[in-house]
This record gives structure tokens, C-alpha cells and sequence, in this order.
């Protein structure tokens, strides 16, 4: 994963919330200045920061991704997930910084990108839990 880069603008895209099962939407954020299919002036990260991520039995893990829209919210498709987290019956803490990688090849009508923060659940947990916060965070 790269280094965290010193944050020029960071922008809070989900608050922190806790999450008991995989997410099919969160909110999102408009990449500012990034119309589709043009260059990127910068480079783009989402950082997740989580907090009390366990499980009280079984075999679980947690997930994060990021997923962009090309369409206007319409749909969204994955862009870049993270390292598992492995759930215990001991709380975890931890941050990761995924790096967005929009197709630049890719046009749409409303010449914005969407980018959405997504926590997935895996495995066969038992009462699995998860905080967290997501942040953009550019170059």
C-alpha cells in the first residue's frame, strides 16, 4: 500500500458509523475537478480509518472498497479494494489508504466521477462489527 500522502484536501465521504452486515451503498462524493475521461490534476486516495472490528465466534472478514460511478450515480463498479481484515473476538484498529485509478477511457454525459466508500462482510461470522470513517484525500 503507498505511504499517506500529506492530505491537500480532505473531504469526509461516509461519517463513522458502525456496520454489522456488507454495505450496498454508502454515500458519495463528486471528484472534484475530474471530469471523465480527462487527466487527473492529482493523485486520489480514499482513507479508511476503523475501530472495534471483531466478531464474537466463527470466521469473518471485513473488506473495504472503493467503487466510482461513470454514469451519474446510476451504477457503480469497483475500482479498488483493500487488505483483508481478519475478524477475532479481539477488537482491531487500524487505517488504510487505497489509491483511485479512475479508466480514463471511460465517458459518460454528465463528465462527473462519483466515488463511494463500501465495507464487505465475508465468511460466517457470529454478531460481526465494524466503525468506521471514510475520507478523499488528494495529492
Amino acid at each position: 500500500m503507498p505511504a499517506a500522502p500529506p492530505p491537500d484536501v480532505l473531504t469526509e465521504i461516509a461519517p463513522l458509523h458502525t456496520a454489522t452486515a456488507t454495505e450496498t451503498s454508502q454515500p458519495y462524493v463528486v471528484l472534484p475537478g475530474v471530469p471523465v475521461g480527462a487527466n487527473s490534476p492529482g493523485r486520489w486516495f480514499v482513507r479508511f480509518q476503523y475501530f472495534n472490528a471483531q466478531q464474537a465466534s466463527g470466521s469473518g472478514t471485513w473488506t473495504f472498497s472503493v467503487q466510482l460511478s461513470y454514469n451519474g450515480g446510476a451504477s457503480f463498479v469497483s475500482n479498488v479494494s483493500g487488505t483483508v481484515i481478519t475478524l477475532s473476538t479481539t477488537a482491531q484498529y487500524g487505517e488504510q489508504l487505497l489509491q483511485i485509478t479512475p479508466n480514463q477511457g471511460t465517458q459518460n454525459d454528465s463528465g462527473r466521477l462519483l466515488v463511494m466508500p463500501i465495507a464487505t462482510l465475508g465468511g460466517s461470522p457470529v454478531t460481526p462489527q465494524l466503525a468506521y470513517r471514510a475520507d478523499l484525500v488528494t495529492q
